[in-house]
């Protein structure tokens, strides 16, 4: 799953893809008050993730393989409260 920011807001695409979680910051856009950026990683609330996925984040199916990720996550330390961390690629 990859956190789009660019000038036009924040998406997430690739949403099947929930075995890596990264962020592409395109050009100049910022984060805003969706997130924070911080050493080279951007952290977001599992909520906003959840949000940002639409109505993928009701699918039963979906949303187990979501909160596995998000489980990983936690067990390697890139979970703070309801925030994960996310590497932030070039794109």
């Amino acid at each position: 799953m990859i956190l789009r920011v660019e000038g036009g807001g924040i998406t997430l695409v690739d949403l099947d893809d929930l075995t890596s979680l990264s962020a592409h910051i395109l050009g100049a856009a910022t984060i805003g008050d969706r997130g924070r950026l911080e050493d080279g990683h951007v952290w977001v609330s599992t909520q906003t993730l959840l949000e940002l996925a639409g109505a993928r984040a009701g699918d039963q199916r979906w949303r187990g393989g979501f909160d596995g990720m998000i489980d990983y996550a936690r067990r390697h330390g890139w979970v703070d409260g309801d925030e994960v961390r996310m590497h932030v690629v070039g794109e």
